[in-house]
Formats: structure tokens, C-alpha cells, sequence
């Protein structure tokens, strides 16, 4: 009986920890949004000065929470990068993790098919979330040399860099029109053009907005024409993804192998379960034919994994 309910109470455990902890995570954005609107809209820099006010959280359980987040790849601030809802990437993930613990009892110990399960859907749930995020993130630096021709024809037409910035934030297509909208935001608050853009590339993890953020501080400090130093960087962004662009093609034969390479065993397995069942059927009857289906499993889990981190190592900008 207990055996029975273990599943299905495992999997109630799971989707209440991963409400909470969504929950817990929209909250906290929430909160700080919040907070710079408030500041921006009612008193600007003058009164953060005065009243030495300040956005950030000041709960000790938030930092943990923003651990765990990091290590998941839960993109906290930016909203527009999920593609699925938080909570049922989380179900996903548990409904997984909860089925390998369910089914690995029958080849191995129960403390084994429980880490076994807990590594399946912590991986599956992290490689969503990273899935959103790359994608997120591949939206931006698309339009990042369309953003910066922007703002090299705003400085052209005279217009300082912020409201440069205001202009890429209405112009833009999302998700960068948001994401300038907060670096708008945060140099309404008294933040100098280049730390605001730090800080988008932080939160976003482009490396070409740190490019971006040193320009134009090296630029405020030892002057020159902003126009044309941008536009120089915007050619560079263009070169870069173009460059880009021509080692994923490259790897596109290398990731056809890799698909390949996995697919092949499981379709090979399938064919034969249907043409010679005796062959297959030792694999899920004798305990020594399962052990060997398992190892199978982990050894084609982890060929995959290497590949991809090979093919990824190589095409990395």
C-alpha cells in the first residue's frame, strides 16, 4: 500500500515545492518593479538622493532562493523569456524524475532509482529553463546591431545617449523595447549610460551589451565622436554574427551525426521487438539483461552529452 501512494504523494511534494519557489520568484520581481516605477514616476533621482530609498530586497531567504534560481537557469528578471509557465516546467521535471524513480526500483535499490530520478528532473527542468534562455537571448543580440544603428542616428541627430535610449525602448521590437525600457528606467534613477548597460548585460548574459557599456564609458571619458565609435561597434556586432552564423552552419553536419548516432540504437530496438520478440524480451526478464538495457541507457544519455558539449565548445562565440 505504501509502495502504491509513494509515487503519487512524491509528485504532490514536488509540484508544492515548485509552486512556492515560482511563487516566491515572481514575487521578488514584482517587488522591485514595483519599486523602480514608483521611484521613477514620483520622484526621480532628487528624492532617491534625499531619502536614500532603495530597491533592493533586504530578505535573507531571497538570496537563497536566487542561488538555487541560478544554478536552475531560471531567467528571475526577464519575464518575456519564458516560453513555458515556471510551474510546468517544474511538473514536467517532477512527473519525469518521478517516473525513473518509479521504474528504476525494478533494476535497482530504492535509495539509487531515488537519485537517479532526483538527477533526471533537476537536469530536465535546468535544461528548459536554459532553453528559454538561450532563446531569449539569441531574440536580443538578432536585434542588437538594428538597436545600435538607433542610437548612432539619435546621437547624429544631437540627442544625448539617454534619450537615445528612450527611443530604442519605443522603437525597438520586444523583447528589446523592454529591456531598454529598464535601462531607461534605471538611468532615470541617477545611473550613468554605461552602468546601466552593464547591468542589462548581467542580467542577460550578452556579451556584446558589455561591449556596448565600455564603448560608451570610454567614450564619456576621453571624448570623441559617439556617432562614429558606435558605428563601429555596430559593424563589429554585425561581423560577429555573421561569423556566428557560419560555424553553426559548419556544425549543422555534426549535429545531423550526433541525432543520428542516438536515434539509430532506439530505432534498431523497436524494429526488433517487433520482428524477433524473444531477442528483446531477455532484456526486461533476466536481471542481468536489464542491468544491461540500463547501462545502454546511461552510456547513450552520456555520448549525447558530450557530443553536444563538443559541438556547443566549438561554436561558442
Amino acid at each position: 500500500m505504501l509502495d502504491d501512494l509513494m509515487l503519487p504523494l512524491f509528485l504532490l511534494a514536488g509540484l508544492a515545492v515548485a509552486g512556492l519557489f515560482t511563487l516566491r520568484i515572481a514575487r521578488a520581481r514584482q517587488v522591485v518593479q514595483a519599486r523602480v516605477e514608483a521611484m521613477v514616476t514620483v520622484g526621480g533621482p532628487m528624492q532617491l538622493e534625499e531619502d536614500r530609498g532603495t530597491i533592493r530586497m533586504r530578505d535573507r531567504g531571497a538570496s537563497r532562493f536566487a542561488m538555487i534560481a541560478r544554478f536552475l537557469k531560471v531567467p528571475q528578471d526577464m519575464p518575456l523569456a519564458h516560453v513555458i509557465a515556471p510551474i510546468w516546467i517544474f511538473a514536467i521535471g517532477i512527473i519525469i524524475g518521478g517516473l525513473v524513480f518509479w521504474f528504476g526500483q525494478v533494476v535497482l535499490s530504492w535509495e539509487l532509482s531515488a537519485v537517479a530520478g532526483l538527477i533526471v528532473g533537476v537536469f530536465l527542468i535546468r535544461g528548459l529553463f536554459g532553453w528559454e534562455l538561450e532563446r531569449y537571448r539569441t531574440k536580443l543580440l538578432i536585434q542588437l546591431p538594428d538597436t545600435i544603428q538607433l542610437v548612432v542616428s539619435a546621437t547624429r541627430a544631437g540627442l544625448p545617449v539617454a534619450e537615445a535610449f528612450r527611443a530604442v525602448a519605443q522603437e525597438m521590437p520586444s523583447p528589446t523595447s523592454e529591456e531598454f525600457t529598464r535601462v531607461a528606467n534605471e538611468m532615470a534613477l541617477g545611473g550613468a549610460p554605461d552602468e546601466a548597460l552593464l547591468s542589462l548585460h548581467q542580467r542577460t548574459g550578452v556579451t556584446e551589451y558589455a561591449i556596448f557599456a565600455v564603448t560608451i564609458g570610454v567614450q564619456a571619458k576621453s571624448g570623441g565622436r559617439l556617432a562614429e565609435t558606435i558605428q563601429n561597434l555596430a559593424e563589429i556586432v554585425r561581423e560577429r554574427l555573421v561569423i556566428a552564423a557560419r560555424a553553426k552552419a559548419l556544425a549543422g553536419e555534426a549535429k545531423l551525426s550526433a541525432i543520428i548516432m542516438g536515434i539509430l540504437p532506439i530505432v534498431s530496438g523497436c524494429i526488433t521487438a517487433i520482428t524477433q520478440p524473444q531477442q528483446i524480451a531477455i532484456l526486461f526478464d533476466d536481471p542481468r539483461g536489464t542491468r544491461l538495457l540500463v547501462i545502454g541507457i546511461v552510456t547513450l544519455a552520456l555520448g549525447a552529452l558530450t557530443m553536444r558539449h563538443l559541438i556547443n565548445g566549438a561554436t561558442k562565440d
